[in-house]
Formats: structure tokens, C-alpha cells, sequence
């Protein structure tokens, strides 16, 4: 029996589940964010370590065969911890974006639109080694429409509220909720005393979501403004990049687009409104079972039969919207 470890790290969280050939789940662990334009060195480390010591809490298997790695961070860090419990046979590393296309529509050929902790559009084909990209250039350069610069907008419009130059926002209101503060100066010690800024930013994300559902007007421009700016990259490289109809497929990803419907919304309208034959669509899975994914596909059995085995396998990384 074959046992498989997959795993994917990025600047929000790190998943990572254990399984054998019959696909049976054996352990499962989550923790923070590795991505270290978003954390710190250390911090990555302590995730990895903390979220292995999950997957492996009865007791890590004598050896693992096979190691699926989607991680967007010091990958050494991930392999220096998983040998510390345990052999590895084999480490398969899958890049990000292909894996997440495989895991968000089991495809292999389209677009994918990742608005998490940072944000980036890629053009994946199977018969290119390099994926064309528009953005990934971090939180400071770039990231425009990622959680980050959501809870950046909305961190900023709360301040611009509450000084009055700028319209006030039910998100100040949230925010003191969620994060228990006592008065509105303690938000520049949560924030800036924190060992990871950018991801605690991010965090705002779906406190943004939340004050949309009550129309905040505020939290709906700022959500609007999101899907709108991440239309304009994915037209960006479809153009750039001349990308024919048959691939027009794109797939979104990332908790950003979680946040509330009108993001997702308004990115699909402004595609649609270019490109009538593109399709939209919103992804399946989490990253996290690219891994078993691959497995199967690598047997050659139907894309039909892999997604009714995953969902009933692994129903926790069923993306619920």
C-alpha cells in the first residue's frame, strides 16, 4: 500500500492531508500562512511544523512514498520538517497554478484568476513549461484585488471614517468586533506589531464580505473595485498573450473571491462583456488535492469519476460558495 502526502502552503494557510492508493484519508493538518512576502522565516517554519505534527498525530508512517508540494515558500522548510518525522520516497513539487487549475476544474489548459492572501492571473498549457503570468509582484508592487489589498482599502477607508474626510463604514464596527480592540488606535498595534502584516491585512477580507451583505456602501465599492481590477489583468493577458477561444476558460481561486457574490460578479460581467464564449466559473476543490488528483489522472481514469471520488473522499476540501 502506498501512502501520499499532499500538501499546499501559501500566504494564508498551509493544508495538508495524508492518504494511501485507495484514496482513504489517514490525517489531515492546517495551519498559517508560509508565504514569506506575507511572514517571516520563522513563522513559515513554526506553520509547517505545527500543521505536519496534525497530519501525523497518532504516528507518522515509517516512510511516505510519494510528497505532493504546492507551496508558495522556502519549499526546503517543508521538506526539512516532513524528514524530521518521516522518509520520503519521492517529492513531486506542482506549481501553483497548474495545480490549481487541476484542482478547480480537473483541467489542465485555461486561465486561472487567484485572489487570496496576494493575487495573480496565469495562462496554463499543458504543452508550455512556462505559464504566462499578469501580477504576483507581492503586496507592495502589486497583489491589486488579493485579500490584502482588500483589507488594506478597507483598513484605510475605516481611518478615512473615522477622521472624517472620509465616509463612514460599518467595517470599523466589524473590525472592533472580530479583533476585540478598546479603542480604534489599538488597529496600528494589531497591525504593525504582528509577525505577518500583510496576511493580518487579509484578514479583513471577509469582515469586508460581511459588511457587503448589510450594503455598506463602503465594503460594496471596495469589493466592486476588486473583481473589477482583476478583469482588467485576466483581458490584460488575454490579449497580451493572444490567447485563442478554446482556452478561454477561466477558473477563480483564492478566499478572496469568497468574500461576497459581488466580486466574483462583476470580474464575470466585465469578462463576458469583452468575451461572450469565455467561461467563469468558480473552482471545486481546494488546492490541497491536486495531489490525489494527479494520482488518478496519472491512472488514466475519467475526470467524471476523479471529481464523484474526491468529493466523496475528501468532502472538507469541497469549496462551498
Amino acid at each position: 500500500m502506498s501512502i501520499i502526502l499532499s500538501v499546499d502552503g501559501g500566504g494564508s494557510k498551509i493544508n495538508a492531508i495524508l492518504f494511501d492508493d485507495k484514496f482513504r484519508l489517514l490525517g489531515a493538518g492546517k495551519s498559517g500562512g508560509v508565504n514569506t512576502n506575507s511572514t517571516t522565516l520563522e513563522d513559515c517554519r513554526n506553520n509547517v511544523a505545527d500543521c505536519l505534527n496534525q497530519v501525523f498525530r497518532e504516528r507518522p508512517p515509517a516512510a511516505i512514498d510519494r510528497l505532493y508540494a504546492v507551496f508558495v515558500g522556502p519549499i526546503n522548510v517543508l521538506f526539512e520538517e516532513v524528514e524530521k518525522l518521516t522518509t520520503v520516497k519521492e517529492k513531486i513539487r506542482l506549481n501553483e497554478a497548474r495545480a490549481g487549475l487541476l484542482a478547480g476544474a480537473l483541467k489542465k489548459n485555461g486561465i486561472l484568476a487567484i485572489a487570496g492572501t496576494g493575487s495573480d492571473i496565469f495562462y496554463i498549457r499543458e504543452d508550455r513549461e512556462k505559464n504566462e503570468v499578469v501580477g504576483a509582484w507581492g503586496p507592495i508592487l502589486g497583489d491589486q484585488g488579493s485579500g490584502t489589498w482588500i483589507g488594506q482599502k478597507a483598513l484605510r477607508a475605516v481611518v478615512a471614517g473615522i477622521e472624517g474626510w472620509g465616509e463612514p463604514t460599518m467595517i470599523r464596527e466589524i473590525i472592533h468586533r472580530e479583533w476585540k480592540l478598546k479603542n480604534d488606535w489599538d488597529m496600528v498595534n494589531i497591525i504593525h506589531k504582528s509577525p505577518a502584516p500583510f496576511r493580518k491585512a487579509a484578514s479583513v477580507t471577509p469582515m469586508v464580505g460581511e459588511a457587503a451583505a448589510a450594503n455598506d456602501p463602503v465594503a460594496i465599492r471596495i469589493l466592486k473595485e476588486a473583481g473589477t481590477i482583476l478583469a482588467v489583468q485576466t483581458d490584460c493577458l488575454i490579449r497580451r498573450e493572444k490567447i485563442p477561444e478554446e482556452y478561454l476558460d477561466v477558473v477563480c481561486c483564492g478566499g478572496a473571491w469568497k468574500s461576497h457574490p459581488i466580486m466574483f460578479d462583476t470580474f464575470k460581467a466585465r469578462l463576458k462583456g469583452k468575451y461572450p464564449a469565455i467561461t467563469v466559473v468558480k473552482p471545486w476543490f481546494e488546492h490541497v488535492l491536486a495531489g490525489p488528483a494527479q494520482e488518478m489522472l496519472n491512472r488514466q481514469i475519467p475526470a467524471g469519476r476523479v471529481k464523484n471520488t474526491l468529493e466523496k473522499c475528501f468532502p472538507e476540501y469541497v469549496i462551498k460558495w
